[in-house]
């Protein structure tokens, strides 16, 4: 148990995790937009932003491994998660996660989701509620620490809000959103990039920490 929390006491930070988070959405956005001649990231592929966000963390110097589309299955076994009964209806056996972080002793230490830009409520909803289930399932013994929610959107300028505006006002609608389905057992911290403004539209990157209170 010493040496697992030594190995811990090394890794590497939290905040280092969202920043690469957050710069491997705004890379995703800045490198379409040069590719397409113009286009925003909302019109590009999920997988790019994935990748982008991986590639970031892996430069981050420190003890860590990552895996993209990691099975829940082996996930669950592997952070020593797995206790009694069936898995909660909200983790599919077959599912997978965008990217799994893992501590550089081979254990999974957390679930990274991404998402382009958000329309509604359905297309995040079973993202957090798996995050939830991971983080709930044998707390006590797994070596999950937290999850990763992050995602890009942009808005254009209306009649009564402008664009940064309405992607403020989405975000909180979001993180209460997010508060909901986590209840009071869970912690949830909202960080932002700019909001980036280009005449009449914007664009920003968030992410949202996910934490088992205590954990």
């Amino acid at each position: 148990m010493l040496e697992y929390k030594d190995n811990m006491s090394r890794q590497i930070s939290i905040d280092k995790i969202i920043d690469a988070v957050l710069s491997g959405i705004k890379k995703s956005h800045r490198q379409y937009e040069k590719w397409s001649g113009g286009y925003w990231l909302w019109n590009a592929p999920e997988y790019l932003i994935t990748a982008n966000v991986a590639n970031k963390i892996a430069k981050i110097s420190g003890p860590k491994f990552i895996t993209l589309e990691n099975g829940s299955k082996s996930l669950i076994e592997d952070a020593g998660a797995r206790g009694r009964g069936r898995l909660p209806k909200d983790i599919r056996e077959k599912g997978r996660v965008d990217i799994l972080l893992w501590y550089g002793n081979n254990t999974p230490r957390a679930v990274i989701e991404i998402k382009n830009y958000i329309y509604d409520y359905n297309q995040y909803e079973k993202d957090i509620k798996r995050i939830k289930e991971f983080l709930n399932l044998n707390s006590g013994q797994s070596s999950l620490q937290f999850g990763l929610f992050g995602y890009c959107d942009s808005a254009d300028t209306g009649k009564q809000k402008s664009a940064s505006q309405k992607i403020m006002n989405k975000r909180l609608r979001i993180e209460n959103r997010i508060k909901d389905i986590l209840g009071e057992e869970f912690s949830i911290t909202s960080v932002s990039s700019n909001i980036y403004k280009i005449e009449d539209s914007a664009w920003c990157a968030s992410c949202f920490l996910i934490k088992r209170k205590g954990k």
